[in-house]
């Protein structure tokens, strides 16, 4: 999912999926990209399943299940997106930190070293940093 090009926006918003064509679902947002994004829900999504998602300020976009677990997925999209062009909610540095957080403790907690280590890694770029003169 993760390219050295590929701009990703870390996100906790709600859109809507089509998992199928008579239907869709509520899921959140967790990342996106131009090629692929990252979300949760409670459907059970076919690995290399279509599925089609409501992109803010875009439109629908294709994309295929690339990968799932526990509640996750990832899906590529079929053609990329224009990542400047989408409307998505703009999001307090808190709230992502927050999520990065709960996620890094649950890969902690499920022994997925290599995962924990990546979220670890977000997280130090999303903490807040003061400079200058601080009392302890």
């Amino acid at each position: 999912m993760r390219t050295a090009v590929d701009k990703r926006l870390a996100l906790d918003e709600d859109v809507r999926l089509a998992p199928n064509d008579w239907s869709s679902v509520e899921v959140r947002l967790l990342e996106c990209s131009e090629t692929s994004f990252r979300a949760t829900c409670d459907v059970t999504l076919r690995l290399h399943a279509p599925v089609t998602l409501e992109v803010p300020g875009i439109g629908p976009r294709r994309a295929y299940v690339a990968w799932r677990r526990n509640g996750e997925f990832v899906a590529k999209f079929e053609d990329p997106i224009d990542l400047d062009r989408a409307t998505f909610m703009s999001l307090k540095q808190e709230v992502v930190l927050a999520r990065l957080l709960s996620e890094r403790a649950r890969a902690h907690a499920a022994g997925r070293e290599a995962d924990e280590r990546a979220l670890r890694a977000q997280i130090r770029i999303g903490l807040p940093v003061r400079r200058g003169d601080v009392q302890p």
